[in-house]
This record gives C-alpha cells, sequence and structure tokens, in this order.
C-alpha cells in the first residue's frame, strides 16, 4: 500500500473499534490525518463509523474542499482542519461523542486520576471553557478548542464529545479509548462513594506521572493496536477482504 493508503486503512481500523467500543454515535464525527502543510485524510460525511472503508476516506484541504473526487463532506470537517491548521504537532485528530465522556462535560470537570490505566491521561486532559452553542462548524466556534488542544492533547467538550490527537491516529484513538475509561471511572466512583458515604481518592498527580512514564517506556501502542486488529479481523472481516495478513 501507498502511504495515503495506508493512513486510509488505519483510520477505518480506528473507526470499526470505536464503534465496537461504544464509543461512536450514529454518523457524527470525524477522523483525520494532515499528510500536507494544507491537506487531511478524513472520512466523508454519510458512513458511519460502523462501517468506514477506505473508499470513504478523501483528501481534503483544511477549509473542507475536497482535492479527490466528488465525495461530500459536511461543514464541521472545518473542526479538523482548523484544528491541524493551529497546531501542526497534532498529526492525527480524533473526534466522537462518547456516552460517559459526554454526560461529564455537561458538569465541566476534569475526571480525576482514580486507576492506573487513566495515570496515562495524567496532565493530558482540558475541557473548552465555552458553552455549547450548535454544531462546531463556524471557526469562532472551532477556535477555542484549537486553542485548548495547544496545552493539552485531549480536550472534552461541553455537551458535545471529546477531542483526542496524536502523532497517528493509533495515538488518537488510544486516547479516546483511555478517555472514556477514565469517565466512566469517575461516574462509577462517584455514585460509590454516594452509596457507601466514603470520600475517594484519586492517584496523587506525581504517582500518576511516575506511572505515566514507567508504562510509556514499554512498547504498549503498537502491541495494542495489534491486539485490537487481531479482535477486528474477526469482528469485522470484511474490512480485510483482499489483504495480506
Amino acid at each position: 500500500m501507498t502511504d495515503h493508503e495506508s493512513i486510509k486503512f488505519d483510520i477505518c481500523c480506528a473507526a470499526r473499534l470505536l464503534y465496537r467500543q461504544g464509543l461512536s454515535v450514529a454518523n457524527a464525527g470525524h477522523l483525520s490525518v494532515a499528510v500536507g502543510p494544507d491537506e487531511m485524510l478524513v472520512n466523508h460525511f454519510g458512513p458511519s463509523f460502523a462501517t468506514l472503508r477506505p473508499e470513504n476516506v478523501v483528501r481534503v484541504n483544511f477549509a473542507g474542499k475536497v482535492l479527490d473526487g466528488g465525495a461530500y463532506v459536511n461543514d464541521t470537517i472545518r473542526l479538523h482542519g482548523i484544528i491541524h491548521r493551529e497546531n501542526p504537532r497534532a498529526v492525527a485528530v480524533a473526534h466522537t461523542h462518547p456516552p460517559a465522556v459526554v454526560t461529564l462535560s455537561a458538569l465541566r470537570v476534569v475526571p480525576e486520576v482514580y486507576d492506573q490505566e487513566s495515570c496515562l491521561l495524567a496532565d493530558d486532559v482540558g475541557v473548552v471553557e465555552e458553552d455549547y452553542e450548535g454544531i462546531a462548524s463556524e471557526e469562532e466556534r472551532v477556535m477555542p478548542v484549537a486553542d485548548a488542544l495547544r496545552e493539552r492533547p485531549v480536550v472534552i467538550l461541553p455537551n458535545h464529545g471529546a477531542i483526542t490527537t496524536g502523532d497517528n491516529i493509533q495515538a488518537a484513538f488510544m486516547r479516546m479509548v483511555l478517555l472514556e475509561g477514565m469517565a466512566r471511572r469517575n461516574l462509577s466512583v462517584a455514585q460509590a462513594a454516594r452509596d457507601l458515604g466514603r470520600e475517594p481518592v484519586a492517584i496523587a498527580p506525581a504517582a500518576a506521572r511516575r506511572a505515566k512514564a514507567e508504562i510509556g517506556r514499554m512498547p504498549v501502542l503498537p502491541l495494542l493496536w495489534q491486539d485490537f486488529l487481531k479482535q477486528l479481523r474477526q469482528s469485522d472481516p470484511d474490512l480485510f477482504e483482499g489483504r495480506e495478513n
């Protein structure tokens, strides 16, 4: 596969995995990877994450103009273009509406670190301090998101969902999975605290950073990605038709 073909396939894998994890809603959300100073590969509007195929990933400039073919992209694709434009280090951008994250987003809080997995997002999560005013299709609505991503690679969008970024789509995908797990843990801990009448104890920031650094020294992401692909090959064999093992 060419580099673009490989990226398109990885985007489809990430999209289907997010669907299998229960982190996508209908056909809302986009996954994008910058492939030039004013170009990105991104899923066009229509297919859900559950059915995304490489032919549904198109080359678009940051203003939202399709550069190859006539696929339709909705106005919210500008969200990704502006993020890439304003944050060149954000090579990959994932946007979806994970249910527990959306619940927490209504509270405008950064989730606490209560477990070892959440340590991997220590210091990485922010909240956009703007009220929801409609879909993110206009630059003035998107700029607060782009600004927040200069400070953190992960941001929660109030009453909406989340944006995760990374050096590649695998990293952005994994951060979205970790963020939803972190949100679920926060909600379950809050419920248990109410039921038991106890005060929850979060992991101390210094300990969370230390665990993050220790785990980071292991080849976690590539091994997890390969494991996820093995699962996906079983659940979504159509995506792998005609491809070598």
